[in-house]
């Protein structure tokens, strides 16, 4: 089973969320700040159905990439879905969830990741061993 570092791991989540046109997507490392993850991908769909496509969209994207998860379903309410992938907590909010968690400022001490950096990063690598 291909193995994946925890950013990678997050940049991808993220970037599947934009795939499926996730709103004001954050990622945030919380090592040292949270025992149960390391980092969580926050991000709004603008409904219900939204929000189930981008979790749908992530879950594909990583099954494409072989990439086998512990507790790929998570947490889904109508307004939030949580994906946990272990080191990764992916937290897919409406935007009445989002303004009322504002679970970017409850963890506000954790710094913000270049997620798309990490994936620039990443894809030349991965093309060069192609």
């Amino acid at each position: 089973m291909p193995t994946m570092d925890t950013m990678r791991k997050a940049a991808y989540a993220a970037n599947f969320a934009a795939d499926k046109k996730a709103q004001d997507i954050v990622v945030l490392d919380v090592r040292g700040l949270c025992n149960f993850a390391d980092v969580f991908v926050l991000c709004t769909g603008t409904n219900r159905v939204q929000l189930n496509a981008i979790g749908e969209g992530i879950q594909k994207g990583f099954k494409e990439m072989r990439m086998k998860t512990p507790l790929n379903e998570g947490h889904r309410s109508p307004n939030w879905a949580v994906l946990d992938y272990g080191d990764v907590l992916v937290h897919i909010m409406s935007q009445d969830a989002r303004d009322y968690y504002r679970l970017d400022r409850l963890w506000g001490d954790a710094p913000e990741v270049d997620w798309e950096g990490i994936l620039a990063e990443a894809e030349p690598a991965a093309a060069r061993r192609s």
